[in-house]
């Protein structure tokens, strides 16, 4: 297997984001156990309900943003293999399908705050129930087998970075 786009730092990003959540519903418990204990207080039990929901929606928001996120993209061009490396909570989550199975592949650009932008490839996998999402980022050298599967959504890409100069 050949590793085609891995996506650094997503991993040590999210787990830390799970630490941090991790510490935030546990202190949410101490609050309610707190609020529960004879000297029962009203406010610790408002903190800890609203730490424990926050929790809550931020391990919702980061599995949402993280479940479709491929963090390590590997092939094999000789036999046609592929695999398919996702984030989970405490582990990853691996596809092992084939190249022809990766279809629909397109750009897309996601702009952010102050006129930043994210370029993602996208790409659909039968077995897999969501629409793949691969970071490319501007500047980044695209592995020759990568310009092969996704001839398209690449020139799009460097169309968009400026790398590629369209001529009249």
């Amino acid at each position: 297997m050949t590793r085609i786009l891995e996506f650094r730092g997503m991993v040590t990003r999210s787990n830390i984001s799970l630490a941090i959540l991790s510490a935030v519903f546990l202190y949410g418990v101490l609050e309610l156990w707190f609020a529960m204990s004879e000297t029962g207080d009203q406010t610790a039990l408002i903190f800890g309900v609203l730490f424990i929901g926050g929790t809550m929606y931020g391990l919702r928001q980061t599995i949402n943003e993280t479940k479709d996120l491929v963090i390590i993209f590997d092939a094999d061009p000789e036999s046609g293999a592929a695999q398919l490396d996702f984030w989970r909570p405490f582990g990853r989550k691996r596809i092992e399908t084939t190249l022809d199975k990766l279809t629909g592949w397109r750009l897309w650009v996601q702009t952010g705050t102050r006129g930043q932008r994210a370029y993602l490839l996208l790409a659909e996998e039968p077995s897999h129930p969501g629409t793949l999402r691969f970071v490319l980022r501007s500047g980044m050298t695209i592995p020759d087998l990568l310009r092969r599967i996704a001839p398209r959504a690449i020139e799009d890409f460097e169309r968009e970075t400026g790398v590629l100069h369209e001529e009249d």
